[in-house]
């Protein structure tokens, strides 16, 4: 048990993900379709946050396992998704199938259910960073920073679900946190790239990217950088 334990640990420190998590990498490559990455810039290999649209699970399918960079990429992962307790309740809520079709009610009941046995298993062994919404997002930005600072990049999908396969057009904006502590501990700024999965083209369109500027005010950055990402894609969802 403690050897498993240590093993363990040594994966996490050196953010090794799970053969599990890689055999089910080399599965999806293997029966769908490959996907080209289309850089408005070539990739400057500094430390960066990819800021992508959700699609259901079509944009961490593609993100995580077509994307050029996918083993070098770690995502960031709702806690309670992580949670076999938390996570019925967070399927159910989460729109992950139409709630106006007649079968809602027993998917809510054993679909939620199976969902919460496997998902925190596949989650846990892409060495992704939890994502807390209360007291726990110090710990969030922690572990990011220190990701980035190990040499991986950040995998975010920061659009707001208003119903099955619907999205708001404003999206969360405290992903720039990053870039501001990141600045604060290491004097470098971080790159947020813009990203785009198109499914059905089998693309993933990468933007221009952000850079953080410790010269402009942090709130005023926040605005600049959330309407860039929205405007990115509206652009390509059209």
């Amino acid at each position: 048990m403690v050897d498993m334990k240590e093993k363990r640990t040594e994966r996490i420190e050196k953010h090794i993900q799970s053969r599990f998590y890689k055999f089910l990498r080399g599965l999806i490559i293997f029966f769908t379709k490959p996907m080209k990455t289309v850089w408005e810039e070539p990739f400057a290999g500094k430390p960066a946050v990819f800021v992508c649209n959700h699609d259901r699970a079509f944009g961490p399918i593609a993100m995580n396992a077509h994307f050029e960079l996918s083993k070098d990429i770690r995502p960031w992962i709702n806690a309670q998704v992580l949670s076999p307790k938390a996570a019925p309740a967070y399927i159910r809520r989460d729109y992950w199938w139409d709630l106006n079709k007649w079968y809602s009610p027993i998917f809510s009941y054993t679909v939620a259910y199976i969902y919460a046995l496997i998902l925190p298993l596949i989650l846990h062994g892409s060495d992704c960073v939890p994502v807390y919404h209360d007291t726990g997002v110090m710990s969030t930005l922690r572990n990011s920073i220190k990701m980035l600072q190990d040499g991986k990049h950040l995998l975010l999908f920061p659009e707001h679900p208003t119903g099955y396969g619907k999205y708001g057009e404003k999206i969360f904006d405290g992903f720039l946190s990053v870039g501001k502590l990141y600045y604060a501990r290491k004097r470098e700024s971080v790159y947020f790239y813009p990203t785009y999965v198109d499914w059905k083209r089998k693309i993933i369109r990468v933007g221009k990217p952000i850079l953080y500027d410790p010269a402009v005010k942090y709130e005023e950055q926040v605005v600049l950088a959330t309407a860039a990402i929205q405007e990115f894609f509206a652009r390509h969802g059209e």
